[in-house]
């Protein structure tokens, strides 16, 4: 396949981790690393055409679908890491990117796999992924994890449950929910003994609706396995009871 190149099929952005990017193991909090991804995505959007501003000319806008993420070793404060990513092609109404995560020393250490969808600004409806890749170069044979992007299960009714009220700065400039907020409430709802000695191999998450500020909600979660630990987990608007999103997290012994 012939690259344009004013269309480059991938993208690469260059990060330094900071010192409140990182938990107390030292590694880069995971959410921070999702936009890290996220923005690298953006940037490359923006450059063949399909970014933000591109999209809302026509009252457009791309929303995350389903994200996972794959990490063999952690970057640090102070480490410099490289973002690629470049688009896989589509899926009935997704567009499928992927992501690798490279260290200084150049070994790939991570990577992620995503579906995004375009959304109507008014009535909030997803629109036919074609037309919005038309002309655009895809890498289907480069895949950055090896995690497929399935719809997950909820944990089971008897799990644990912690509630929580959605404020102001969780919000993006849509009004709803930031993606990584999501991470972020995943991750909380595990102990401070859990985060100290195991660390995350595999992240997935399924977003299923939209969530507005004042919103109450509730993260159910269970675990399913305790060799290496895998949990289920699912957000949910606690007026109406409908499910924001569903997780499934792989942890190991750190040092394993």
């Amino acid at each position: 396949m012939t690259q344009s190149l004013s269309k480059p099929s991938t993208w690469e952005d260059t990060y330094l981790v900071s010192f409140y990017e990182v938990d107390t193991k030292n590694q880069v909090f995971l959410p921070s690393l999702w936009k890290y991804m996220q923005e690298t995505a953006w940037n490359h959007a923006h450059h063949i055409g399909i970014g933000y501003s591109d999209l809302a000319q026509n009252d457009y806008f791309w929303i995350l679908s389903r994200l996972a993420i794959e990490m063999k070793e952690y970057p640090k404060w102070g480490d410099k890491i490289q973002i690629n990513t470049w688009l896989l092609g589509n899926s009935r109404l997704f567009a499928l990117r992927d992501f690798s995560v490279v260290k200084g020393d150049g070994r790939v250490i991570g990577g992620g796999k995503s579906a995004w969808v375009v959304l109507d600004f008014k009535n909030r409806k997803p629109q036919r992924i074609e037309p919005f890749l038309q002309g655009l170069n895809f890498r289907p044979d480069q895949h950055g994890v090896e995690t497929t992007l399935d719809k997950l299960p909820a944990p089971g009714a008897d799990g644990e449950e912690i509630s929580f009220t959605v404020r102001y700065g969780d919000l993006d400039m849509h009004q709803h929910v930031n993606n990584a907020r999501y991470i972020e409430w995943v991750l909380d709802s595990y102990s401070f003994e859990m985060n100290q000695t195991h660390q995350i191999t595999t992240f997935e998450i399924n977003f299923l609706a939209e969530s507005a500020c004042g919103d109450e909600l509730s993260i159910q979660s269970e675990r399913k396995t305790d060799s290496s630990p895998t949990f289920l987990h699912k957000i949910v608007r606690k007026d109406d009871g409908r499910e924001l999103c569903r997780a499934r997290v792989k942890w190991k012994r750190v040092g394993d």
